[in-house]
């Protein structure tokens, strides 16, 4: 196997060994609609207790070949708007307080793994959801904008050149008559020392249709990473 293959099977373990409480709900039921970046990470994925976490923790695991950066790890819960809070809803009708939400961002040499899955929010509905460049805030907006490896000269960005699954991370998805959903992407490159501040979950699928692309209605939650 070579470097790169075992570089991305040991950082899939991680992802998914870290994530156990949200996993192990999720299954594998969910079935995001369209986005080009997704990926199936591994069909043999760690042990789903090998790495616990509480809620709220946050983990930079090291010593993975080929690593970037630490990876990071987020296991939280949404809540409402506060100066504490790591994932915050904007809409508790579809995205309540309390549900639970797991992160993980691995960048390999040349290569971002980003992992979402979710608990508890609203079931049988399809969402969107992306790398922005803020951090959470008392306003969805305050998150700014997706974060864009080639910037597009022109904001906000609806040009399907730049707006697509491979120059920004989409992590659309659908959850099961549960409310659990997990989706994975990996995309060409790395964020560098540029700012990536949160996840913020949308309330349609992402559009690719041009003078639409990237955009996905309104913002209803935010994870900070």
């Amino acid at each position: 196997m070579s470097r790169t293959r075992r570089t991305r099977a040991a950082a899939t373990g991680l992802a998914l060994a870290t994530v156990p409480l949200v996993l192990a709900a999720c299954g594998s039921a969910a079935s995001p609609p369209a986005s080009a970046a997704q990926t199936s990470l591994s069909p043999t994925p760690a042990p789903l207790t090998s790495v616990p976490l509480t809620s709220g923790a946050m983990a930079t695991p090291s010593g993975l070949p080929g690593l970037a950066t630490a990876p990071t790890v987020v296991l939280t819960r949404f809540a409402k708007y506060g100066p504490d809070a790591q994932a915050v809803t904007y809409d508790p009708a579809r995205v309540p307080v309390d549900a639970d939400v797991a992160a993980v961002l691995v960048q390999t040499t040349g290569q971002t793994m980003t992992l979402l899955a979710v608990r508890g929010l609203a079931p049988n509905q399809h969402f969107g959801a992306h790398v922005h460049t803020g951090a959470c805030g008392a306003k969805p907006a305050d998150a700014g904008s997706h974060f864009q490896h080639q910037p597009d000269p022109k904001q906000p960005s609806v040009d399907p050149a730049y707006a697509n699954p491979r120059n920004e991370i989409w992590l659309d998805f659908s959850t099961d008559k549960s409310g659990s959903a997990h989706v994975e992407s990996a995309v060409a490159w790395t964020f560098g020392d540029r700012p990536h501040g949160s996840i913020v979950i949308h309330a349609e699928p992402t559009s690719s249709e041009p003078g639409h692309a990237g955009t996905a209605g309104g913002r209803l939650a935010c994870v900070d990473i």
